[in-house]
């Protein structure tokens, strides 16, 4: 009878265990979206282009709001990510929306990410943090990682990962943020 006993409580332990490294797991991979509060504001911030010009958050912020999508050249879905939001900066840019695209990859790589940029003949800004200190400080886990911005600054919505449909969440949000100003 001891013996039966002992080994229920080592096959439910297991079992915990399995349970416990899953749900971890699923955290750690899982794409999230978090609202941030109205009283969140981001902080400004400077960071060089592909010519060594100098761009600020606050110039972009100016115009409208501005969608923070960062992206190096090994992340596939971040690279596909941009795809999918080319069209959403085609079609609102006009309106003041900003697609601010920013590259962590390390200057080694800056050859690599320009003749990539230029391949693809992106006209969104693209600019470049090879140390990711903007990246930690607005707190950046894992790739792909953004942020939208409305024009006063306020963080509206953070987003880890990409899932296919995620394009159509983002532009009705770009589409409320421009009928909100």
């Amino acid at each position: 009878m001891e013996q039966v006993s002992k080994t229920n409580k080592i096959n439910l332990l297991y079992s915990l265990f399995l349970v416990a490294c899953t749900v971890c797991l699923l955290a750690i991979t899982a794409p999230s979206q978090q609202v941030y509060a109205q009283s969140d504001t981001i902080v400004n911030f400077t960071l060089e282009d592909l010519d060594g010009n100098r761009h600020s958050l606050q110039q972009y912020l100016d115009k409208g709001p501005v969608y923070i999508s960062f992206f190096a050249m090994w992340c596939q879905p971040c690279l596909h990510k941009l795809r999918t939001l080319r069209p959403i900066w085609d079609a609102y840019r006009e309106a003041g929306f900003t697609l601010l695209v920013i590259n962590t990859d390390t200057p080694n790589s800056l050859s690599r990410v320009e003749s990539y940029w230029r391949s693809q003949r992106y006209d969104m800004p693209l600019l470049l943090d090879p140390s990711a200190q903007v990246f930690e400080r607005l707190n950046g886990r894992s790739l792909p990682y953004a942020l939208m911005v409305a024009q006063d600054g306020t963080i509206v919505q953070v987003d880890s990962g990409f899932l296919p449909g995620d394009e159509r969440k983002i532009e009705d949000l770009v589409q409320q943020l421009i009928a909100a100003e």
